[in-house]
């Protein structure tokens, strides 16, 4: 006896579940498992900067030592200190923290024993960058976890089909399944394996790029291996009846989710914006001169964008050299030229050019 075809169900979630020659629930999955490399690369580029940053911090916290040191000069606001280790071997390096003005050239330093040239001024403290993108994480979780067509709500889809086709003749977990379980188990935990061995030799990036071509790697096969994982368990729950009735979740509506998207969307440059807006200037100034060190790109300047409108200047406040790049204010400087500045009274590390001399 033939069976005519039944109709599309209407579920708890106000959309049609998908009968078993319609779409699946993991296309959307799908056609994102393709950009998933993408977007991991593209994380891993964003974060490398705050990650660095957070494990060096790290190694402050758990295994660093002190040694008496001396405050040479100040370089881009980081006060270059000369000190020695217990092995005697000299070290002269830009440590981390400030230097107030009028300080005794005398300091304490903590420093990395690995890197002995990784140092800053003892009390000194700075909060890594990637800790500004944790208050995100919440909000990035509650938009993916809320989203209409969201892990949440296909997992709910699959078990509500579970119930209303039954359990197949040949179980729940079949070819199809084992292979998206399997092959997504093996390359989340390569993928694992990949970051973890690329952050562990985090001090061994500046002189190979093996380690942070691996931590790129693994942070682009993550998602895929999750992805597979998530479809593998969603292939499974559709064969698997429940034994309760599923409980629909808490969706978003259609308009909820766009607006609060483009929230977080609008937000995240607007805090940027006030962010550079309020970037310190000479408040309290003091004029005098200065010798340029370097004009335009260059070791001493940079290669930032728009380098080549800087120069370095390298002057004096209370017998302490201090060096630090300003805007040339279209002055065609040479090195060895000197120029009339500014600086701040507080912090001689803040400085401008005024002029020629």
């Amino acid at each position: 006896m033939n069976r005519s075809p039944r109709a599309p169900e209407e579920g708890p979630l106000g959309t049609p579940l998908p009968s078993e020659t319609g779409p699946k629930p993991g296309a959307a999955f799908v056609r994102v498992a393709v950009l998933m490399p993408f977007l991991g690369f593209a994380a891993a580029l964003l974060l490398s900067f705050g990650v660095g940053d957070a494990l060096t911090r790290l190694d402050y916290a758990t295994g660093s030592a002190t040694a008496p040191g001396t405050v040479l000069e100040v370089d881009r606001g980081r006060p270059v200190v000369a000190f020695t280790t217990p092995d005697g071997t000299g070290v002269v390096t830009a440590a981390r923290g400030g230097h107030p003005r009028g300080g005794p050239p005398d300091v304490t330093v903590r420093y990395l024993p690995d890197r002995p040239e990784e140092a800053m001024v003892d009390g000194a403290f700075w909060m890594p960058p990637v800790l500004l993108a944790v208050p995100l994480l919440p909000v990035t979780v509650l938009l993916v976890l809320r989203h209409p067509s969201g892990p949440r709500a296909l997992l709910y889809r699959a078990r509500v089909r579970a119930r209303a086709d039954g359990r197949p003749p040949q179980g729940p977990l079949n070819l199809p399944v084992a292979l998206r379980l399997v092959s997504g188990g093996v390359v989340t935990v390569s993928a694992a394996a990949l970051l973890t061995a690329s952050l562990a030799a985090f001090g061994a990036w500046d002189g190979s790029d093996l380690f942070p071509a691996l931590g790129l790697l693994g942070a682009a096969l993550l998602p895929v291996g999750l992805e597979l994982l998530f479809r593998g368990a969603l292939r499974y729950l559709e064969r698997a009846p429940a034994a309760r009735e599923p409980v629909p979740p808490k969706l978003f509506g259609s308009g909820v989710y766009p607006a609060l998207l483009g929230a977080v969307a609008v937000a995240a440059p607007i805090a940027l914006l006030v962010s550079v807006s309020m970037a310190r200037d000479v408040d309290t100034p003091e004029q005098g001169t200065a010798t340029v060190v370097a004009a335009g790109c260059g070791d001493a300047v940079g290669e930032a964008r728009g380098c080549r409108d800087l120069v370095a200047l390298e002057y004096e406040v209370d017998g302490l050299t201090y060096t630090q790049t300003a805007d040339d204010l279209g002055i065609d400087f040479a090195p060895g030229d000197r120029a009339r500045v500014a600086w701040d009274a507080d912090d001689p590390s803040l400085v401008r050019v005024e002029g020629a001399r």
